[in-house]
């Protein structure tokens, strides 16, 4: 595939779950042969391979190793490497392994990294011109250094908590208190900082190459979740530093503008977001909703009026907003110069027209032997006008390139190749462990895992 951006590229992954996964995947969308090193030994195989799910028609299936939709997303398009690095033998294996590569992904603590010999300084010896992305919770270096994280736990470290989350109601049960801060902080999503830093690390590893192609020099990337987190929190730490003033809590809601928050529209919990930002805006939102004379209304008149009614002006918002599907909503606001979405749900996402016709759901026919078939994934967010850039394959089965690898990359004979596989070195299923249970729909929506499921989607 000459023709990639990072053909002739191979990249060599160590990492687990999701950050850097992710980033590897990317990768290989652009082109890179991607090589992922897993395990074959079941206490040490990355957990999206055998925990997560979701499968297909959640049936985990006798192969659920090889089933789970979000090891199948994040390791798209990978090749697999089975090595129990326990041993002297697999360790000194990987070590050839970059000594052919270009790049290499982990995401362990640094002690990890250290006690294995597989630190940056070590592989640079291997490789001179390496390129190495080491993605922990706090970095290489300071108090914290050795600490573990998750990205489900990194969220209040980096401060994100503080400005996640809806506000208090007031005396009168106004959510407009101005004197409250707001008393639960809130995560913003599931695992939001695994994607900052798989970002992160995709921008850096271009900026390294870059670097190796001007300098004949590789890079280490000494990546802190940590860090990437406050990067983006923005005006709300320059507002403490420059005035000693913390930010609230504002829910939906803006510091300025108003109205400006999510909806309620016709049907079962659907809701759009709209967001006006000056007066043209106001006049031009009152026109669409057929009320002109709500502009001029003394609540409503100027935008610090607009704010401080915020409630008495929601009420009537979704009094009109309620009664038309959030697609409607949408369509006649953007017509007015107005900026508004629907709040999509999963089955809206795969069912949008514009997403459809973007081709942002990309399809791929998986091995027979899976049971999954043809499936569809969510690709990325930009195209490339020179480059068929796209999700070439599922994820890799359970050490599918063994032979590649150690044969044909790295010269060993059948012979050597046979004795690792009798000595559980390498494997093409798990050794030790158990099956994935499968948790009936109906009991995970009790449990609340799950909103809601469709039974008669195709899909299962």
């Amino acid at each position: 595939m000459p023709d990639l951006p990072l053909a002739n590229i191979r990249v060599l992954d160590l990492s687990r779950v999701f950050a850097m996964p992710y980033a590897g995947a990317y990768m290989a969308d652009l082109g890179a042969e991607v090589i992922k090193v897993d395990s074959c030994q079941a206490q040490f195989m990355d957990t999206t391979r055998t925990l997560n799910g979701p499968y297909p028609g959640n049936d985990p299936g006798e192969n659920y190793w090889d089933r789970a939709g979000t090891f199948q997303t994040l390791n798209r398009g990978k090749r697999s490497v089975t090595l129990d690095l326990r041993s002297d033998a697999a360790l000194e294996i990987l070590k050839q392994l970059v000594s052919v590569s270009d790049i290499v992904l982990e995401n362990f603590t640094p002690r990890v990294m250290r006690r294995f010999g597989l630190d940056y300084a070590n592989l640079k010896a291997v490789k001179p011109d390496l390129i190495m992305v080491s993605n922990t919770g706090y970095g290489h270096g300071g108090p914290w250094t050795d600490f573990g994280a998750m990205a489900t736990a990194l969220e209040p470290t980096h401060g994100a908590g503080a400005f996640m989350g809806y506000l208090d109601t007031g005396p009168d049960r106004s959510a407009n208190d101005g004197g409250s801060s707001g008393s639960v902080p809130n995560k913003m999503g599931n695992s939001y900082t695994d994607f900052l830093a798989s970002w992160t690390a995709q921008m850096a590893v271009m900026a390294c190459l870059i670097h190796r192609v001007r300098t004949g020099q590789g890079m280490w990337i000494d990546l802190a979740m940590y860090q990437v987190g406050v990067s983006f929190l923005g005006e709300g730490l320059l507002d403490y530093a420059f005035n000693g003033r913390a930010t609230r809590r504002l829910g939906n809601r803006h510091q300025s503008m108003s109205p400006h928050g999510c909806y309620p529209c016709l049907g079962d919990d659907q809701w759009v977001a709209l967001a006006v930002r000056g007066d043209t805006e106001w006049q031009a939102f009152c026109q669409a909703l057929g009320q002109p004379d709500m502009a001029g209304d003394t609540r409503f008149s100027k935008p610090l009026k607009r704010w401080r009614n915020q409630d008495a002006l929601d009420a009537v918002i979704s009094r009109w907003t309620e009664t038309r599907t959030s697609y409607q909503v949408m369509e006649t606001l953007q017509a007015a110069g107005v900026p508004a979405g629907p709040v999509l749900n999963a089955l809206q996402l795969l069912a949008d027209t514009h997403w459809r016709e973007r081709g942002y759901f990309e399809t791929v026919d998986h091995p027979p032997e899976t049971g999954l078939g043809r499936q569809e994934y969510v690709s990325r967010g930009w195209r490339l006008s020179g480059a068929d850039v796209k999700i070439r394959s599922g994820a890799p089965q359970l050490g599918d390139s063994n032979e590649y690898v150690l044969e044909r990359l790295l010269g060993l004979d059948e012979g050597e190749v046979q004795g690792l596989a009798d000595s559980g070195i390498i494997g093409s299923h798990p050794i030790g462990g158990s099956p994935a249970g499968a948790v009936p729909l109906q009991r995970q929506a009790e449990l609340g895992w799950i909103v809601d499921y469709d039974p008669d989607w195709p899909g299962g």
